[in-house]
């Protein structure tokens, strides 16, 4: 079993070597996210790291557990099959991906959000891992912002043009003024939320020492904040990350706009945009007035029966005080 913690630095080796490799991928955010706990299985052949498969190992209601990191949207291996033929390469990432499976350490529930890829898809079914599915907008903001604007549903564009007459989007340094006001306008919306915010400041910090990483806030009329968003960069890629609106202000076109500030970002720097994982109808029918493209991601998962009845009673006992999810939309 090749065993690595969070603090390990692999000799010689860059994470961008991985040509499939994100953000998160990144030891720094793994390390920032977890608080330094996140452990990862690799695997090497001759002489040469080709693998690596971080994780987050946590215990709940006393059921070890296999997930991401917080603030970590997207993750799963990576892997490098070198040259070669089509169906040699195809053969030794399905191999790499067995041999990363098989060091996982025991668990009674894995988690985790992946890349599309059919390979990905056959490693991990015959390796007894569930694979659905899951929903996604990106924006390619690399081209001229003129027809990215055009395509826009003309009542986003109208919310926006409203919203930049009435707010001010300004970048804010200060990690806990995101996390009070996120905390805060969850409650006033009477929702409930399992985010963790410990290793927040942690992330914010060392994505603003390297420059992939803005706290954006809309400023009302009443010099109040009426929304925020974080975004997150790296690797040709800009995520939406975290956002959170305060229902009293009465403003439908606060995120709108701040959206559409982050595409004006996402262009200067030639990244495409990821408005991050559809969770339900009303997240889809937003983001569908920016005019993105639908990609997917892979939901991967494996657990025993008795997590499984655990974690529906922990659930119906939560939804009975929760009413949505992490992000605010209009």
């Amino acid at each position: 079993m090749n065993f690595n913690r969070g603090d390990v630095t692999f000799s010689g080796h860059r994470v961008g070597s991985f040509r499939d490799a994100l953000l998160f991928h990144e030891p720094w955010w793994l390390s920032a996210a977890s608080g330094g706990k996140y452990t990862e299985v690799t695997v090497e052949r001759g002489g040469k790291l080709v693998g690596r498969f971080p994780f987050l190992s946590s215990f709940k209601m006393g059921f070890r557990r296999l997930v991401m990191p917080p603030f970590t949207h997207v993750l799963g291996p990576i892997i490098d099959v070198g040259g070669g033929k089509p169906d040699a390469q195809l053969r030794q990432c399905i191999s790499i991906i067995h041999h990363l499976v098989k060091q996982l350490p025991p668990f009674d529930f894995f988690r985790q959000a992946c890349p599309w890829s059919i390979t990905s898809i056959l490693a991990f079914q015959e390796c007894g891992f569930e694979v659905r599915p899951q929903c996604n907008f990106q924006l390619d903001c690399r081209e001229s912002l003129s027809p990215i604007w055009d395509r826009l549903n003309f009542k986003t564009r109208g919310h926006i043009r409203r919203a930049q007459t009435s707010h001010v989007v300004v970048s804010v340094d200060n990690p806990h003024i995101f996390m009070s006001f996120y905390i805060e306008n969850m409650k006033k919306a009477n929702r409930s939320d399992r985010m963790m915010f410990d290793p927040f400041p942690a992330v914010f910090s060392e994505c603003r020492s390297r420059d992939c990483g803005e706290i954006l806030a809309a400023y009302g009329p009443d010099g109040m904040p009426a929304a925020m968003v974080y975004l997150v960069w790296g690797s040709g890629i800009m995520y939406y990350l975290l956002s959170a609106r305060n229902p009293d202000t009465g403003s439908t076109g606060a995120v709108n706009l701040l959206l559409w500030s982050a595409i004006e970002r996402a262009h200067e720097r030639g990244l495409i945009f990821d408005f991050d994982g559809l969770i339900n109808s009303g997240q889809m029918r937003f983001l569908l007035g920016f005019g993105g493209q639908l990609s997917t991601r892979l939901i991967v998962t494996r657990s025993r029966p008795l997590y499984r009845l655990a974690e529906c009673a922990n659930d119906k006992l939560f939804h009975r005080h929760s009413q949505g999810n992490a992000k605010f939309y209009q």
